[in-house]
């Protein structure tokens, strides 16, 4: 992983509309064996845009959006099966502090999970 987003809890994830517009999103993501890992309701926006367009980019940022490094780029992959995906979610909630788990908890269900691998280490 990038030196950058070695200490950051988020990342602000660049998505794609069909018209080309770009959508960013703050997520919680981790870092496991050289790609970074998210997850989102199946139903949203994101993952609809994902599926069209696996092309992002990334940056770490504040829980609420605002940049603090650099933009890299990256491709997405949904993570496929019930227990890899259940598996990364777990992982992805137990990176987080405090009253951030307990909105894990509610998380569970209807979720999909994505690896993402950069650019510059593909």
């Amino acid at each position: 992983m990038t030196k950058q987003l070695s200490k950051a809890k988020f990342i602000s994830l660049e998505t794609y509309k069909r018209n080309g517009e770009a959508v960013r999103t703050p997520v919680w993501f981790v870092e496991e064996n050289g790609l970074l890992y998210f997850h989102s309701p199946a139903k949203s926006w994101k993952v609809k845009r994902l599926q069209r367009n696996p092309v992002v980019r990334l940056a770490p940022c504040a829980r609420f959006g605002r940049i603090e490094g650099d933009w890299l780029k990256g491709k997405a992959t949904r993570i496929d099966g019930e227990e890899d995906t259940e598996r990364i979610v777990k992982l992805v909630n137990s990176s987080r502090s405090g009253g951030d788990r307990i909105l894990g908890l509610f998380e569970k269900k209807n979720r999909v999970a994505f690896s993402i691998k950069l650019d510059d280490e593909m």
